[in-house]
């Protein structure tokens, strides 16, 4: 059949228009979906957690996205990440963003770029992200998009517990101390610790003494370490809550598991780490953070444990538990800020995150998977944890540890008592700030 030229023109017209309409759908991403143009160039992240945990988030967003094969992520020594990140960047070879714990903020402060609030409202933040999230909120700026939170969890021998009678694991400080310890300790003549319920007192064998110590310090309602516009202001000792000295109180409290001539003698140096001990069936109450479960249940799959909430007051009205938040930061030093920050947007979002945070068993640090709960095991309890879970801006936590040690070893060798003690931890933080 013949076509008019009026015809010819228009049946050309709309097969440009139809190539035209595939080239832009094939090119289409959602709004606010930027990464496809700006990651053109490698962003390395530096990290402590797993590697093949992070690699499955990342392959995911591979398989959607192809210039997600320019992101990767390396794995790093808890032990020496301060050092070897600090080596890097003098070489002009570091990472362009870190997955950082919110313990190591202060110490790497000054080489992370901040997120302006005109460019990240504090309220957009807030509405996001779950309380004590609020950590990487400093004066001048978003220091960290949180991803997930590692909260103090109790773990708990279901048989040894069953055994004295217990049909549940103990929910306040004082069931502990009036009912668990008098009724499943055991001492032979010269004192010495046959049975233990709990593994508090010293600091060098006992896995998570940093993180009980800071939780005796957040249910006793310390100030801890303030930011103020030029440092920090530490006020560990005083407390909002009307609570006298806080610091000192959980010293003492702590230190009285491991004083042979203290009713609640469950503990001392002698004795292996505590969370071997709770895996070989030995302790029967450990305190341990939550992304501990699988790794527990994998070493002995014969334990019988469980996990909850840790013990609160009795008189208690405000929940609080002890959690390690991370959030993924931009370096300073990036020489490709655009591309970093775009590849750290689209990692902390729900869906993404989510894949990271059931691959290590924390919580999400996001509001809208938190409340989504959880199906798992664990994470159920893990997650009600995460909502009143509470970090606090310490120094570099090896000093930290070194400054905890001492106080402790000073108590038990009555060297000091526990209110000079709490003075002299205080004096110490102050000067490492």
């Amino acid at each position: 059949m013949k076509l008019r030229p009026f015809e010819l023109v228009l049946l050309t017209l709309f097969a440009v228009i139809g190539l035209i309409a595939l080239g832009l759908l094939a090119t289409y991403r959602p709004a606010g979906d930027s990464t496809g143009s700006v990651i053109s160039s490698p962003v390395v992240i530096w990290g402590t957690v797993s590697a093949s945990a992070f690699e499955g988030m990342l392959r995911s967003l591979r398989e959607a996205d192809e210039s997600y094969r320019f992101v990767s992520y390396q794995q790093k020594d808890p032990l020496s990440f301060d050092l070897e990140l600090l080596n890097a960047l003098a070489e002009s070879r570091g990472p362009d963003v870190v997955l950082l714990p919110h313990d190591r903020l202060v110490q790497h402060r000054s080489k992370i770029l901040p997120i302006a609030y005109d460019s990240y409202p504090r309220r957009d933040f807030q509405n996001s992200f779950i309380d004590g999230s609020e950590i990487f909120m400093l004066q001048d700026g978003v220091y960290g998009i949180p991803v997930m939170v590692d909260p103090l969890m109790l773990y708990w021998n279901r048989d040894l517990l069953s055994t004295f009678g217990f049909i549940a694991p103990p929910n306040t400080w004082e069931k502990i101390v009036n009912e668990i310890i008098p009724q499943t300790v055991n001492r032979d003549f010269n004192r010495n610790i046959i049975r233990s319920p709990l593994a508090f007192g010293e600091y060098r064998n006992v896995r998570n003494a940093y993180e009980v110590l800071s939780l005796l310090l957040l249910q006793g309602g310390s100030n801890l370490v303030q930011e103020t516009e030029t440092s920090y202001r530490v006020d560990v000792n005083n407390s909002t809550l009307g609570n006298p000295s806080p610091l000192t109180n959980a010293l003492s409290f702590y230190t009285g598991f491991a004083n042979p001539s203290n009713s609640l003698y469950t503990w001392n140096r002698s004795l292996p780490e505590d969370r071997s001990h709770f895996i070989s069936e030995q302790l029967i109450l450990y305190f341990g953070k939550g992304s501990e479960a699988r790794g527990i249940a994998a070493q002995n799959p014969n334990l019988n444990f469980d996990i909850a909430e840790v013990p609160q007051g009795a008189t208690s009205n405000i929940r609080r538990t002890y959690g390690t938040f991370y959030g993924f930061s931009l370096l300073r030093s990036s020489e490709n800020r655009a591309g970093a920050y775009a590849v750290m947007q689209e990692l902390a979002q729900p869906g993404n995150a989510q894949q990271l945070v059931d691959a290590l068993g924390m919580a999400p640090a996001h509001r809208s998977t938190l409340v989504a709960g959880s199906n798992d095991r664990y994470g159920r309890l893990i997650y009600s944890s995460a909502v009143v879970a509470r970090g606090w801006l310490n120094p570099t936590r090896s000093q930290v540890d070194d400054i905890f040690v001492q106080s402790i070893e000073d108590i038990l060798a009555n060297r000091r008592r526990p209110s000079e003690a709490a003075s002299d931890v205080a004096g110490r933080l102050r000067l490492e700030y």
